[in-house]
């Protein structure tokens, strides 16, 4: 099974947002909207791409492969956000795979509408670059984690990011809480292995950092958590 590296959930990347309600509609008749199943591959590396791809619902999981197939997650995007976005500054090829982690609803617009939505509408553009900023800063905090961390330490970062806690929030009235993700999904998220990680969430457990209900994991001493993570 492939190897990955900490993952960083990606929320609340709507280059739209700052258009007025009439705006939006006029940017709405760019876009193509449509349903995918688990496990849609949007795009490749190497691969020309020609549109940008705008999260609706669902989850999508950017990585890439090594030459001996071991997978770097780079990013899980969360609704609403748009991936894909390297085509557009580089030479209209993407650099990483795209795939849904879950049923998603994607909206496409291609590359000539979206520049003349740019040219329209500065605030656009702005929130655009505003997005990939905030991207390279959490690679470079990944490059980081990967460097310095121990595997309970990311794991605890994995944790702390899907549950999208700020930093330094300690006393939140009910512990947040993150989708079950199994041992060898969280494995390949921090560069791990499934038997390391189940035996650092048992640990986890025993101290009363995490509790497991369902299909949900509930961060129950976030102190602790952050303090694992070196956030504190």
């Amino acid at each position: 099974m492939v190897n990955e590296h900490p993952i960083h959930c990606v929320a609340a990347g709507d280059i739209f947002r700052e258009l007025q309600p009439e705006q939006r509609a006029e940017v709405d008749q760019s876009i193509s909207y449509s349903p995918y199943p688990a496990g849609k591959v949007f795009h490749s590396p190497n691969e020309y791409g020609e549109q940008l791809f705008l999260l609706q619902s669902g989850r999508v999981r950017i990585y890439k492969l090594s030459p001996e197939g071991r997978a770097l997650t780079l990013a899980v995007l969360e609704p609403v956000t748009i991936f894909g976005e390297m085509t557009l500054v580089g030479q209209w090829m993407h650099d990483s795979f795209a795939e849904a982690m879950s049923e998603c609803v994607i909206g496409t617009i291609n590359h000539d509408a979206l520049y003349k939505i740019f040219a329209a509408y500065p605030q656009v553009a702005i929130c655009f670059m505003e997005l990939m900023g905030q991207r390279l800063r959490d690679m470079e905090n990944k490059l980081a984690d990967i460097a310095f961390k121990s595997v309970p330490q990311r794991l605890a970062t994995v944790f702390l990011n899907l549950a999208g806690v700020p930093n330094g929030q300690t006393n939140a009235a009910e512990p947040p809480s993150v989708m079950r993700y199994t041992h060898q999904q969280l494995a390949e998220m921090i560069g791990s292995y499934r038997e390391t990680v189940t035996k650092t969430i048992g640990e986890y457990r025993e101290a009363g950092l995490i509790r497991v209900e369902g299909d949900a994991v509930f961060l129950t001493d976030l102190e602790k958590l952050q303090r694992l993570a070196n956030r504190q």
